[in-house]
C-alpha cells in the first residue's frame, strides 16, 4: 500500500475533539483581529497630510495670524475651498486603501489554492510576514529615510501599505475561514461570522484612542513610529494565530451536514467548474454591491464625518478657530469606531440568522437595509446621528463576510472553498478601487458624497432583488430534488 505524506497541519495524527476545534477558532480570531486594521486606514490620512503638506488656512484665518502664502501655508478663500483642498490631498493618499483591497482580493485566489493544497498554516504565516514587511517599509518612508518628491512618496505608500499589505492580508484571511467551515459544517454561517468578527473588532480597536489603538498612539507619538510597532504586532500575532490552524484530518473528522440540510451541495466543484456556473456570477455581483457600499464609506468616513460636524457648526453661525476646526474633524474618527464594532456584531448576527432562515432571505433583508442607510447618510450632522449611521453601515457590511463564504460552500461545496471563495472575493477588490474612485469623483464634481452613496444604494437594491430571485430558484430546484435547497 502506498503511503502519502500530508503537511503537518493536515496529518491524521492530530486530535479531532472539541479542544482542537476551539483552538482553530481561537487562532482564526487572533489573525482576523490584526487583519481588521485595514478598515481603520482612514485614520492615516490626516496625519500623513499634515506630515507631507503645508497647512491650509482661509484668507480670514491667515490675516488674523499674519501668515502669507508660501511654503509655510496654503491660503484659500473660504472653508469650502479648504475642504476641497483637504479632500484632494487625502484623495491621493486613499488610493493606498483601494490598492490594498484590490491586491487583498486578487491574492486570495492564489492563497486559497495554496490553502487547499498545503493546509491553512503556511499561507497564513506568509501573510503575517508580508504585513510586517509592508509596515516596516512604510515606516521608513514616513520617518524621512526615503524622503523624495510627492509622487515618489505616494508611489511608495501605495506599494507598501497598499500592494504588499494587501497581498499579506489576502494570504492570511482565507485560511482560517476555509478551515473553520470544514470543522463546523452544520453551522457555516455562525462560525464564519464568529471568525471574521475579529476583523471588525480589530478595526474598532485600531481606530480607538485606547493605548493600543492607532489614533491614540499616533497622537502621543507619531505615525512613523506606529508603522514600525504595527509591523512587529502583525508578525507576532498573525504567525502565532497561524500556528493554531489545521484542517480536519479527513472529511469524516468533522460532523457532516445532514442530507437535505440547508445548502447541502450535490457535489464538490473545483474552481474551474465553479467559474462555468451562472450562479457564481450572481454571487459575485451581489458581493461586489455589498462591498462597494461598505468600503466606500469606510474609505472616507473619518473626513466625511468630520466635515459633516464642521458644516453643522458653521451653518449655526459659529466662528471656529483653526484648532477648534481640527478638533471637530478629529471627532470624525469616533464614527469609524462605531462602524467597526457593529461590523463585528453584524458578522455574527447575520451569519446566525442565515443558518436559521437561509442565506438568500438574509441577503435580501441585509441589502435592503443597507440601501436605506446609504440614502440617509448626508442628512446626518451630529455626533450621535453619525455614530448611528456608521454603525448601521458597519452592521450590514459585516454580514457579507459571514454570508458569502457560507453561500459559496452551500452552492459549490467546502472541499475547494479556499479557491472558490478566492474567486468570489475578487469582487471585493474591484469594489474597493471602485468605491474610492466613485467617492472621489462625486466630491470633485458636486462637493458632496451623495451621488456616490445613491449609486451604491441602487446597487444594493439590485442585489436584494437578485438574492430574492436566487432563493426562489434554489427552493424550486430543491423541491424537485436538485442541489442547494434552503439557501
Amino acid at each position: 500500500m502506498q503511503t502519502i505524506a500530508l503537511p503537518a497541519d493536515r496529518a491524521p495524527a492530530i486530535a479531532t475533539g472539541p479542544l482542537t476545534r476551539w483552538q482553530v477558532l481561537a487562532g482564526a480570531l487572533l489573525i482576523q483581529l490584526i487583519l481588521g486594521t485595514l478598515y481603520g486606514y482612514s485614520v492615516f490620512w490626516k496625519p500623513l497630510e499634515s506630515l507631507w503638506y503645508p497647512p491650509v488656512l482661509t484668507t480670514a484665518e491667515a490675516a488674523g495670524l499674519g501668515v502669507t502664502t508660501g511654503a509655510a501655508a496654503v491660503i484659500v478663500p473660504d472653508s469650502d475651498a479648504a475642504r476641497q483642498l483637504h479632500a484632494q490631498r487625502q484623495g491621493r493618499l486613499k488610493y493606498a486603501f483601494g490598492i490594498c483591497l484590490l491586491s487583498f482580493a486578487v491574492s486570495m485566489i492564489f492563497a486559497g489554492r495554496m490553502q487547499d493544497i498545503f493546509g491553512p498554516r503556511l499561507p497564513a504565516m506568509v501573510g503575517g510576514a508580508l504585513l510586517a514587511i509592508a509596515f516596516v517599509l512604510a515606516g521608513a518612508l514616513t520617518s524621512g529615510g526615503l524622503a523624495g518628491s510627492e509622487t515618489g512618496r505616494l508611489l511608495w505608500l501605495w506599494l507598501t501599505i497598499g500592494l504588499i499589505a494587501g497581498v499579506g492580508i489576502g494570504f492570511a484571511y482565507v485560511s482560517p475561514i476555509a478551515a473553520l467551515v470544514k470543522w463546523f459544517p452544520r453551522h457555516k454561517g455562525l462560525v464564519a461570522g464568529l471568525a471574521v468578527a475579529g476583523f471588525g473588532l480589530g478595526a474598532w480597536i485600531f481606530s480607538n484612542k485606547m493605548p493600543v489603538g492607532a489614533v491614540g498612539f499616533i497622537e502621543r507619538f507619531s505615525i512613523e513610529r506606529f508603522f514600525f510597532v504595527h509591523a512587529l504586532v502583525c508578525l507576532a500575532a498573525v504567525c502565532g494565530g497561524a500556528a493554531l490552524l489545521r484542517n480536519p484530518p479527513t472529511a469524516a473528522a468533522a460532523p457532516a451536514a445532514q442530507p437535505g440540510a440547508a445548502g447541502a451541495p450535490e457535489h464538490e466543484s473545483g474552481w474551474r467548474q465553479t467559474l462555468l456556473n451562472a450562479r457564481f456570477y450572481i454571487v459575485w455581483l451581489m458581493f461586489f454591491s455589498g462591498a462597494l457600499a461598505g468600503l466606500m464609506v469606510i474609505g472616507i468616513l473619518t473626513p466625511f464625518a468630520g466635515w459633516q460636524l464642521l458644516g453643522a457648526a458653521t451653518a449655526s453661525g459659529a466662528v471656529l478657530s483653526p484648532a477648534a476646526q481640527d478638533a471637530l474633524l478629529l471627532k470624525g474618527a469616533a464614527a469609524v469606531g462605531w462602524l467597526a464594532i457593529f461590523n463585528a456584531l453584524g458578522r455574527v448576527f447575520w451569519g446566525l440568522v442565515s443558518d436559521r432562515f437561509g442565506r438568500c432571505n438574509t441577503l435580501t433583508v441585509m441589502f435592503a437595509l443597507q440601501a436605506l442607510t446609504l440614502l440617509t447618510l448626508v442628512t446626518l450632522r451630529s455626533e450621535v446621528s453619525l455614530a448611528f449611521g456608521a454603525a448601521c453601515v458597519g452592521f450590514n457590511f459585516g454580514g457579507n463576510f459571514a454570508l458569502f463564504p457560507s453561500i459559496t460552500a452551500d452552492l459549490f461545496g467546502a472541499r475547494h472553498l479556499g479557491a472558490n471563495y478566492g474567486w468570489v472575493f475578487t469582487s471585493y477588490g474591484l469594489a474597493g478601487v471602485s468605491g474610492v474612485a466613485l467617492g472621489n469623483a462625486a466630491m470633485r464634481a458636486t462637493g458632496s458624497y451623495f451621488a456616490a452613496f445613491a449609486i451604491a444604494a441602487a446597487m444594493c437594491l439590485l442585489s436584494a432583488g437578485l438574492a430574492l430571485w436566487l432563493g426562489r430558484v434554489l427552493r424550486h430546484r430543491a423541491a424537485a430534488g436538485g442541489p442547494g435547497g434552503g439557501t
